[in-house]
């Protein structure tokens, strides 16, 4: 529910109120900043509570030994010129964890730390005794056990570390030659096999899936009546789907001689999960130890993944993890437990912006480390100059926003150079130039430079409020029309059925793409249509055209120098956009 740290490590005064949505269910919570700004120790804090609090529901099977502690306390941990550390975590149910430490001892008449303040942090100093220099404080205790089992472990609790890994399948370790063994669960009061903290959790996937396997094929063949069966594979289904990309796959369990969980491709290809690529297999062993860890738990077996509650710590999330499942799939695993609260951490602006498009810009909070101060994904892209793709370079902004302010009229941002040229064309050729004298039409350079300016509209709508500006995107792009105040996104109409389905070369008709080729067939690169066959099933391919890269240009000049009224009579679509979000003002600038 809350954390507060001040003065531990890199921080000097954190004190944040996790986000809830109307419906009381969890936002992520994404922490970002530079190696050393104190991510790390910001989960460390969470995580020292859920251990005790684990040690007190389970005391059987604690993570680590009696009467030791999962996170030290040391002097070496207070702020450099600073007198103290203070730190507490509040769970719901009012269970809570807090600790204050001084770089010296307590004596009898000694007065506060200097900078000490706040009722939490006042009352954790008073509790420390004269003689010592630190107390540690939870009501996380044996006295409230049923509390802490019922509120706690009725629900999914995992933390995984930044060194987590599997071993490659392809390396000769001894678990990787061992059989997979059908999972032995002890029921001894006191005693969980659930772990809090997951850092080679593959084999431990496997084994659950057996199981989850097992009760399927009982319940069908049962049939029960008494009570609603679980839907725990179908759930682990769209896991392996989402991650693999493949809308149809499925896990298989093979012989018993050589026990083995593969995921199954809708071309019947098997391939067993050790064997998936590392990016593959760390989304799989989060979300499906998140949809282990709560089956195990004693909550009701989930209908779907809207009964999956707990919470959930990640270190590092962006680790081993492709750009694609940075940006695309790993937001969209998260969105499929809305009852589960991420905090997470990530170096990746992949990520952010990801999760950005998957949440919204109020469905999750983003905070920089180590002030631990709220900031928009839009902020962040200005962290991200090592990513030319999604950077937001100082010289980009500069020219960009110079060009707003020095502009007279609605401006117009389009992809290409090309995009400009042939807008400007049919503009003569339709009779549209009013359009265009209206309006000062540039160029950016491609998606990536229109989503900057998109991302950066807060600082466009504060400096100039009263200005238009039109984001015109090439249809491929698959963005969402959107507008925001006095800025707009907007997508350059297509015609579905075309042999062109990329560029705004679309737009002309086949005929005139066709004459064009006929003229210099390198215009124009077209791979045929082809049958292919795998594993007995086949299938046609149909025939492609692009416009190659290197002749974009030649294209262009060849299609302004011989085109037509009907060649370029689709464009006229563009300029309903266009007239469409000027309105008013491209009427009254013509009167």
């Amino acid at each position: 529910k809350r954390i507060q740290i001040a003065n531990y490590g890199p921080i000097d005064d954190l004190d944040i109120d996790f986000p809830f949505d109307e419906a009381g269910n969890p936002k992520p919570v994404v922490l970002v900043g530079e190696n050393g700004s104190g991510k790390t120790v910001f989960l460390s804090h969470i995580i020292n509570g859920l251990i005790e609090a684990k040690g007190v529901a389970y005391p059987e099977s604690p993570e680590i030994k009696t009467g030791h502690v999962y996170k030290l306390r040391s002097n070496s941990y207070i702020k450099s010129r600073q007198s103290f550390y203070f730190a507490r975590v509040d769970f719901e149910n009012g269970l809570f964890i807090d600790e204050i430490r001084a770089s010296v001892v307590k004596q009898d008449d000694q007065t506060m730390p200097a900078g000490l303040s706040g009722n939490d942090a006042i009352s954790a100093w008073q509790r420390v005794q004269s003689g010592e220099n630190d107390n540690f404080n939870t009501n996380i205790t044996e006295g409230n056990r049923n509390n802490v089992e019922n509120g706690l472990f009725q629900n999914c609790v995992l933390y995984f570390p930044s060194n987590r890994f599997e071993y490659p399948a392809w390396l000769n370790e001894e678990n990787l030659n061992a059989r997979a063994n059908y999972m032995d669960t002890k029921r001894i009061q006191g005693y969980t096999s659930r772990r809090i903290i997951n850092d080679i959790t593959l084999q431990d996937n496997q084994n659950w899936l057996f199981e989850v396997v097992y009760d399927s094929v009982v319940e069908e063949l049962i049939q029960s009546i008494n009570r609603d069966s679980s839907d725990t594979r179908s759930i682990a289904f769209q896991i392996i789907r989402k991650t693999v990309g493949d809308s149809v796959a499925k896990f298989n369990v093979s012989k018993r001689s050589s026990r083995v969980a593969s995921v199954v491709f809708d071309d019947e290809t098997r391939i067993p999960i050790f064997q998936l690529s590392s990016g593959e297999t760390s989304l799989l062993n989060i979300f499906l130890s998140i949809l282990r860890d709560f089956d195990l738990s004693s909550a009701v077996p989930p209908k779907d993944a809207n009964d999956v509650r707990g919470i959930v710590l990640v270190d590092e999330i962006d680790l081993h993890l492709h750009a694609n499942h940075q940006y695309s799939i790993l937001p969209e695993l998260m969105r499929m437990f809305p009852r589960v609260q991420f905090v997470v951490t990530a170096h990746s602006p992949l990520f952010v912006l990801g999760m950005q498009k998957q949440f919204g810009d109020d469905g999750f909070n983003l905070y920089q480390m180590p002030e631990g101060q709220q900031i928009s994904a839009e902020e962040f892209s200005e962290f991200e100059s090592a990513y030319r793709s999604f950077a937001e370079t100082k010289r980009f902004q500069t020219e960009i926003q110079s060009a707003i302010e020095r502009s007279q009229m609605p401006i117009v941002f389009m992809e290409g150079e090309t995009d400009v040229r042939y807008l400007r064309k049919s503009a003569e050729i339709l009779d549209k130039e009013s359009v265009l004298q209206r309006v000062d039409l540039r160029e950016v350079g491609g998606c990536p430079e229109l989503n900057k300016i998109w991302n950066n509209r807060s600082r466009i709508r504060r400096v100039e409020p009263a200005k238009k500006v039109i984001l015109l995107y090439d249809y491929d792009t698959n963005i969402e029309p959107r507008e925001d105040g006095n800025v707009f996104k907007r997508i350059i109409p297509y015609q579905g059925s075309h042999p062109l389905q990329s560029g705004i070369e679309n737009l002309f008709t086949i005929s005139t793409v066709e004459r064009a080729r006929a003229d210099k067939p390198e215009f124009i690169d077209i791979r045929g249509e082809y049958a292919t066959e795998v594993r007995n099933k086949k299938k046609t391919v149909p025939e492609e055209w692009t416009v190659n890269d290197d002749e974009k240009t030649n294209l262009c000049e060849w299609l302004c120098a011989n085109g037509t009224k009907e060649d370029f009579q689709y464009f006229w679509l563009i300029f309903e956009v266009l007239e469409e979000i000027l309105g008013a003002d491209t009427e009254q600038a013509s009167e």
